[in-house]
């Protein structure tokens, strides 16, 4: 069985990645949104000096590398700290299987006045995975797309050293 290692670049997300799951569990079941920085000139100097060359580069799901870090950063977090009640970040969770639920949503690209250039709005919501609206839509997620899709990632997809 491979060893298999963290996205480096989704390793630079892990403070703000904390950060929007500590708000998401304050509003269960509510929407939480943060809005994503592009890369600066000094994280795509970073990049590349891990062999990282294109911060923009679109996966199969149509979602930009940078993106895709930051998700991957939440969802790692979540997994290894994120329990039914609260994160906890002194404290690695052993089950296969997270606490909670997690629903991302990747919005437009949007500017605000102030800023200096365009930013991701992102969205998540945190739900509990023993209520009654969670059963049912999981169920009618697993009716119209079975058990699992061509869109999952694995170890193969990943363009990093393992």
């Amino acid at each position: 069985m491979p060893v298999i290692t963290r996205d480096p670049l989704s390793e630079w997300f892990d403070p703000a990645a904390r950060r929007l799951l500590e708000r998401a569990y304050a509003n269960r079941g509510q929407w939480t949104g943060v809005f994503l920085s592009p890369p600066t000139l000094e994280q795509r100097a970073r990049a590349a000096q891990l062999g990282i060359w294109d911060l923009y580069e679109r996966d199969r799901w149509g979602e930009q590398r940078w993106v895709r870090a930051f998700k991957r950063a939440v969802y790692y977090q979540l997994h290894h700290h994120g329990f039914s009640d609260r994160p906890r970040w002194d404290e690695e969770r052993t089950s296969p299987w997270p606490g909670v639920a997690l629903q991302w949503e990747t919005g437009q690209r949007v500017i605000r006045r102030g800023w200096p250039t365009r930013k991701w709005a992102i969205r998540v919501t945190v739900h509990d995975k023993t209520g009654a609206a969670y059963r049912r839509e999981s169920r009618r997620v697993y009716a119209q797309y079975g058990p699992g899709s061509g869109k999952q990632s694995t170890a193969d997809d990943h363009d990093w050293d393992q």
